[in-house]
């Protein structure tokens, strides 16, 4: 291994692999030297999940200019919390839990309702 070959750090977490390699491109095209990292690019693909997740690496001294690239390509989202100014609250799969929220209050409801006709 190098000993000059200059150490990479996480820039940002992609879905899946397509995107992650459009935002590296573009980071590319910008003279930023980028490193993709995931499961989805080995030999044996993993795409389901957490296993899709794709990274962007970058070498350190060129994160912010990297992020700033992504924050103008509206894609900063995708920053990890530490590039992004600190930690993030991380609002989970929002729409999942507006269903569960949903379906459990229609269950009530028809509890309720059963409940109300025995009695």
């Amino acid at each position: 291994m190098d000993s000059a070959a200059p150490a990479f750090s996480p820039l940002a977490r992609f879905g899946d692999e397509a995107s992650a390699r459009l935002a590296a491109a573009l980071l590319e095209s910008a003279g930023i030297i980028t490193r993709v990292h995931g499961e989805s690019l080995g030999p044996y693909r993993l795409t389901v999940g957490n296993m899709a997740v794709t990274e962007i690496w970058v070498h350190p001294d060129e994160i912010d200019d990297a992020a700033e690239l992504l924050t103008a390509a509206e894609i900063e989202h995708v920053l990890n919390p530490e590039v992004r100014g600190g930690a993030v609250a991380d609002p989970g799969n929002l729409p999942m839990r507006l269903l569960a929220l949903v379906t459990l209050a229609v269950v009530a409801a028809a509890v309720i309702r059963a409940l109300m006709r025995v009695f």
